[in-house]
C-alpha cells in the first residue's frame, strides 16, 4: 500500500495502522537477532525482553546495552506476541496498532 494510490477510507485506516509496524520492527529485530549471544547470557532474547518489559532486569546485561533495551523492550514484546499468535493461533490475528503506539510512547507494559 502507498499513499500515492487512491485509497478507500478503510484502506487509509489499514495503512495508517500498519505504518507503526515499520517503525517498531527494526529495533526489536536488532535486539533479537544482531546482538551477540553473550549479551543475553544464554537465555532466549524473547524471554529476556518479556522480563525487561515487565520491570525485571536480568543480571549480567552489559551496561552499554541497557539504554537500547530500555528504549525498545516494550514494543519488541508487543511484536513478539503478535508474531507468536500469527504462527500458533491464527493468521487472522488482529494487528495491535494501538498497543504498538502505546509501547512506542512508553505508555504501556505488556503482560505475557
Amino acid at each position: 500500500m502507498s499513499r500515492d494510490f487512491e485509497l478507500s477510507a478503510k484502506e487509509r485506516g489499514i495503512l495508517a495502522d500498519h505504518l507503526v509496524y515499520d517503525r517498531s520492527y527494526a529495533p526489536p529485530h536488532l535486539l533479537r537477532h544482531h546482538l551477540r549471544e553473550d549479551v543475553w547470557g544464554g537465555t532466549d532474547p524473547g524471554t529476556v525482553l518479556h522480563a525487561w518489559a515487565g520491570g525485571r532486569r536480568p543480571a549480567g546485561i552489559p551496561p552499554d546495552f541497557t539504554a537500547v533495551i530500555d528504549r525498545h523492550a516494550v514494543h519488541a514484546v508487543v511484536l513478539d506476541d503478535l508474531h507468536r499468535r500469527l504462527l500458533t493461533r491464527s493468521k487472522r490475528t488482529a494487528f495491535p496498532a494501538a498497543a504498538l503506539r502505546r509501547a512506542l510512547t512508553g505508555a504501556s507494559t505488556p503482560r505475557r
